[in-house]
């Protein structure tokens, strides 16, 4: 079912200051420290002659009860300190085509998956705003899935305030529908505030994209907030997949965990940059992250770029990085190369197998 509601005259508003700021400066400079490993300019070309459109479809029965159109007074939500200085945000904000919010009220209670998509058509250029509200002890299962074609370029900006008690489980699939990906490209934005005993726990995947980027904010503002990432990445050919996610601890008792997973064939490119931040207030926090990568041929490239930040002295943080390398024949034997209906499929299968050396017992969808 098609998400149709209009931009709000306010969302409208806040979004033009910006667009003289775009004209002048354009897409963020590989000069800046963290796209100096993702150069947008060398993968974005081109975009102007795409059409800007945003079309998502909703799989939910509670469609009337969550959409509505972006709010004044949650706008607060885009002029966050990530946003201010992310220069990814006066892109989104200056060509943007569509905006919602997704309004989970104070003890909601769902185990149906509120699944959105969002499929790029070929010459098709999808800029979106998604605010995000969780109220009090709400459980809940999202899902976004991102579907590129041949050309394509796809820019979701999404932000999540989760409030005391909340449960979110979020899912965010990045995927292909054509097989010639050369000009498809994904650079998306999430910001999450979170307050006291409340959790996200995100699942991420990358496969098939040209080149896709994933710049996640976390910022565990509430005593005993925990935020828990999973990350997986599929490259081949001249893929360059990124993800990189910054988590602040900013209260007592807050926990996080970073798990990112790559597999790269051909010359593919993977990209992981993550961080920890605690300040002076956050004692008793408990970070970790953790990189894996296997390499399936010898010009294929993987760089991890940890980054722990501490003004705490009681806290337990760690970080960990592995680079491996499988020869095909023994990675064809444990499912990759075995015949599947789709690419999808295919790599979804070997996974499964796979997972195992990189400490991980299943792949978890939302």
């Amino acid at each position: 079912m098609k998400i149709d509601i209009n931009p709000s005259k306010s969302i409208l508003d806040f979004c033009f200051t910006y667009k003289e700021k775009f004209l002048e400066n354009g897409w963020p400079s590989s000069k800046l420290e963290p796209w100096k490993m993702t150069p947008l300019n060398k993968f974005i070309k081109g975009y102007t002659d795409l059409s800007v459109k945003s079309d998502y479809n909703i799989t939910s029965s509670l469609k009337n009860e969550v959409l509505n159109e972006i709010k004044s007074e949650n706008l607060n939500l885009l002029q966050t300190n990530y946003f201010k200085s992310n220069e990814m945000s006066r892109v989104v904000f200056s060509n943007f085509d569509n905006a919602f919010e997704i309004t989970l009220p104070e003890n909601f209670f769902s185990k149906e998956v509120i699944d959105i998509s969002n499929f790029v058509e070929n010459g098709i250029w999808s800029s979106s705003i998604i605010i995000i509200k969780v109220g009090k002890n709400v459980n809940a299962n999202l899902q976004f899935d991102f579907t590129l074609s041949s050309n394509s370029l796809c820019t979701p900006l999404l932000t999540f305030d989760i409030r005391e008690g909340a449960n979110v489980a979020f899912g965010l699939n990045i995927t292909n529908k054509a097989k010639s990906l050369i000009k498809s490209n994904f650079v998306g934005m999430m910001d999450a505030n979170l307050k006291r005993n409340s959790k996200l726990d995100m699942v991420l995947t990358q496969q098939g994209v040209n080149l896709s980027r994933s710049d996640i904010n976390i910022n565990l503002n509430g005593d005993y907030s925990s935020f828990n990432l999973t990350g997986i990445y599929f490259g081949r050919e001249k893929q360059h997949k990124d993800i990189t996610a910054c988590v602040n601890h900013n209260a007592e008792n807050t926990s996080s965990k970073q798990i990112i997973r790559g597999i790269l064939d051909d010359s593919s490119v993977g990209v992981y940059q993550g961080g920890i931040k605690v300040a002076p207030q956050a004692q008793k926090t408990d970070g970790q992250q953790m990189s894996r990568a296997l390499l399936l041929s010898k010009l294929a490239e993987s760089n991890s770029k940890p980054e722990l930040e501490i003004f705490a002295d009681d806290v337990s943080c760690a970080h960990g990085a592995t680079i491996g390398e499988l020869n095909k024949e023994h990675f064809c034997s444990i499912g990759f190369g075995r015949h599947h209906d789709n690419e999808f499929q295919a790599h979804r299968a070997g996974a499964k197998r796979i997972f195992g050396c990189f400490g991980l017992t299943r792949v978890s969808y939302c």
